[in-house]
């Protein structure tokens, strides 16, 4: 029962890693900021955009199946005696969508990198350090925090 606990912390992790590189990426094309110091084409925005949407849309279609197999997976954990090769069998199909879900963003990733020149890819390296240090900035100052009367009871 441990192991199948570690795995399923590893899991929620993993869950958190894919999500949050997705949202990196989901909508470069909509950045004016960084439309214009990539100085991205009206070409290069079209593509980047298309293939935001349509990742987008698969990966929705993943993530449901994956919360559909968590769901079952807790119904079979929750048994009274949990059949063992079932939560297993569970935890290896939701891996695989998890995969599935990692491939689908690194092909992502992959095609807009092919999308951009390497003077491009420089600038939109640096708007992501520069984006990422302001994140980390925010955070460190608790701006992230909300005040107490928002906060629910």
């Amino acid at each position: 029962m441990k192991k199948i606990l570690i795995i399923l912390v590893s899991l929620v992790f993993l869950f958190l890693f894919i999500s949050s590189s997705f949202a990196e990426f989901r909508c470069l094309w909509k950045n004016k900021k960084l439309i214009k110091d990539v100085a991205l084409s009206e070409k290069q925005i079209n593509t980047i955009k298309e293939l935001s949407i349509k990742t987008e849309k698969d990966m929705i279609k993943v993530r449901s199946e994956i919360e559909l197999k968590q769901i079952d997976l807790r119904e079979v954990l929750d048994a009274d005696k949990p059949d063992e090769g079932k939560v297993v069998g569970l935890i290896k199909e939701i891996m695989k969508l998890k995969t599935d879900a990692w491939i689908l963003k690194t092909k992502q990733m992959i095609s807009i990198k092919k999308t951009l020149t390497p003077e491009q890819m420089e600038k939109f390296q640096e708007f992501k350090r520069e984006h990422h240090m302001r994140k980390v900035s925010k955070h460190k100052k608790g701006d992230h925090i909300r005040p107490k009367h928002h906060m629910k009871p």
